[in-house]
């Protein structure tokens, strides 16, 4: 099997077996150096391994799981215990990143809870849970963003209820930055005092 291989979507990941057909089991290695998750030391000893079975995205129509052995380390440098990390899969958690992304995604195009569960195996509540943390973190990137130096504004009639919305053109990468509900004058300072106070400066008083 190749190290670098596309198919899991991950980083640092060597496939070394693969079986079954729905779902897929993919036997996989970490290829990195472990350092101690306290003070980065690299020399560790093993003092215990176990198996993780973690749930991944899927591949077709097909549900796939990842099998990796784990360790329990002793860091002589700092004398803690840890047990290994891995990229893309959250500590404690029995699903991958990729899936909760897929979950995502799928959810926001449309697809209703009772389908993606039946699909995926999965509880409705287990989807839900999913997509409020891709909506937090969708959000969390989008608040952080600084402003862009050149910005485009137009109104334009939204519905009844909402009246006008006003648009926020990122001149200078040609793209839309966001869509907010009221007209451009308030609705402009507001955004620029939500995203950075740098931003105030480029609104007309």
């Amino acid at each position: 099997m190749p190290k670098k291989d596309c198919i899991l979507n991950l980083p640092e990941y060597s496939i070394k077996k693969v079986s079954g057909e729905n779902p897929v089991y993919i036997e996989v290695t970490y290829r990195c150096v472990v350092r101690c998750i306290h003070c980065g030391n690299k020399k560790l000893r093993k003092k215990d391994s176990f198996m993780r079975r973690i749930r991944h995205e899927s591949i077709g129509l097909r549900r796939s799981y990842l099998c990796i052995k784990a360790h329990k380390y002793y860091c002589p440098a700092c004398g803690r215990y840890f047990n290994q990390r891995f990229p893309g899969i959250g500590k404690y958690q029995r699903a991958s990143e990729s899936l909760r992304k897929q979950v995502f995604h799928y959810h926001s195009k449309g697809v209703s809870q009772k389908d993606l569960a039946r699909d995926l195996k999965l509880g409705k509540s287990t989807v839900e849970r999913w997509y409020h943390y891709g909506y937090e973190l969708r959000y969390k990137k989008i608040a952080t963003r600084s402003c862009p130096r050149g910005l485009g504004l137009d109104e334009h009639s939204f519905n009844r209820k909402v009246g006008y919305a006003t648009t926020f053109c990122d001149l200078a990468k040609h793209k839309i930055f966001d869509v907010v509900e009221g007209r451009s004058a308030r609705v402009a300072w507001l955004l620029a005092t939500r995203i950075s106070p740098d931003c105030r400066s480029l609104m007309p008083a």
